[in-house]
């Protein structure tokens, strides 16, 4: 869609798509899967974090019944043989086979704290002078948890922290590597064949594939500018060429019909040579016309009041056609829309012509214009075949009819170019063209 300022400034409208832009679908696909690569990792490492810490208890245990022996054995006599949550030495104790030789929880009152402290307690036997002795020892297991906890608490901030730092310097490269991209987009956006033909584009960006890009660009505009000159001075030419013989026929015919040898026989002959030469000329002319309009060969615009323009091609129908159908019309003033002056009065004068060619006899039209549509209507036979080809190039709705079959054509392509939707029904044996302006 097309939008106009009020300087006349003509902008395109982006349409609303679910569309995003690689960097947000990258940033996306980054939130997506990090957290979730994130979150694998963090489990792994609390499963690594706990085999560790209840690896280094069981050292401690062993540590700790290594050295409290090793004292007992030294000065049994001096040694205390219960220190709650430390140590418990049993003299003439055998230890249960069930019992297993390995770390096990326990919990011991703490009577100071007033409650129930875990420990971690490993249980051997030992011999000493022929007797049997059973050794305990205790480790808190309240400090290696809260271990446990700080350092995956720890991990877990880290961890936010690269996932942010990721995303972070991810889109700030992403902007840097792809400028020369947007600067390519932006170059190719002002690019137009008619207005602004030239389009250099830097092939020494620093990245192999962008400098692809743009040296494959500049070879292809430089393709369709060739293309679109060779088009235009072909169709010029053409054109040009092709109103000479015309013309000439034209004068020959009227030389012709000034002849007071004419016969009745010959001036029918040359009514329908004339008639078959207008046609040509009016073809050469559309056709050389709708070029133009393919090639984008009318890019002034200004304000133009549809109602003084619609006004005044209805008023010169009327003075032109003797048997002008029954005019009803009903057209706000000061209607104005931003386009090119003479393609809105091609367009209007076609539909206006096609309502006039196209009507039956003591028939009628209808001309209505407000902010919203334009319609034209008017009585006639009902069209054969499919409606919707009236609008292509060569297409009759009677193939009797001796026009051109390129009016409607015209008009399609000029709506298409100021973005216009146009709409053909009948009924009630009526033909009912209408332009929407929004």
């Amino acid at each position: 869609m097309w939008r106009f300022d009020s300087n006349g400034v003509r902008t395109r409208l982006q349409a609303f798509d679910m569309t995003k832009t690689l960097e947000q679908k990258n940033t996306r696909y980054l939130l997506i899967w990090l957290p979730l690569v994130l979150l694998v990792g963090s489990i792994l490492f609390y499963v690594m974090l706990v085999f560790h810490a209840h690896h280094m208890q069981e050292k401690q245990l062993d540590l700790k019944q290594a050295n409290i022996w090793k004292a007992f054995t030294l000065h049994p006599e001096s040694m205390v043989l219960h220190i709650a949550g430390e140590y418990d030495i049993d003299a003439d104790k055998r230890i249960r086979n069930d019992l297993p030789n390995q770390p096990r929880d326990t919990s011991l009152f703490d009577h100071e704290k007033k409650q129930f402290v875990e420990f971690a307690i490993l249980t051997r036997q030992m011999n000493w002078k022929g007797k049997p002795y059973g050794l305990t020892t205790y480790v808190s297991s309240k400090e290696v948890s809260h271990l446990i906890i700080k350092v995956f608490l720890a991990e877990i901030v880290i961890l936010l922290f690269l996932l942010l730092a990721i995303v972070l310097v991810n889109r700030r490269s992403s902007q840097r590597l792809w400028k020369p991209f947007f600067l390519t987009l932006e170059k190719a956006a002002a690019y137009d064949v008619v207005r602004n033909p030239s389009m250099h584009l830097d092939s020494r960006t620093g990245i192999t594939e962008f400098n692809q890009l743009n040296h494959e660009l500049n070879e292809l505009v430089e393709k369709v500018n060739t293309v679109y000159t060779n088009q235009k001075q072909f169709v010029e030419n053409a054109s040009h060429e092709m109103q000479t013989p015309v013309a000439i026929i034209r004068s020959k015919i009227e030389f012709l019909i000034n002849d007071p040898a004419l016969t009745e026989r010959t001036a029918a002959l040359l009514a329908d040579i004339t008639a078959a030469n207008e046609r040509l000329s009016q073809l050469n002319k559309n056709l050389l016309l709708l070029a133009k309009i393919d090639n984008n060969q009318f890019p002034q615009v200004e304000q133009v009041n549809i109602s003084l323009v619609l006004e005044k091609i209805l008023e010169n129908y009327q003075q032109h056609y003797e048997n002008f159908p029954a005019l009803t019309k009903s057209i706000q003033p000061q209607i104005t829309t931003v386009a090119n002056l003479s393609l809105v009065e091609i367009l209007l004068s076609n539909l206006v012509a096609n309502a006039v060619v196209h009507n039956i006899a003591n028939g009628s039209i209808h001309v209505e214009l407000d902010t919203q549509k334009l319609v034209i209507a008017n009585t006639g036979n009902e069209v054969k075949g499919d409606p919707e080809q009236l609008f292509e190039r060569f297409k009759k709705g009677d193939d009797a009819s001796k026009t051109t079959g390129l009016g409607l054509a015209l008009v399609k392509q000029i709506t298409q170019l100021h973005q216009l939707r146009i709409q053909y029904k009948y009924e009630k044996a009526e033909h009912r063209i209408t332009v929407f302006f929004n």
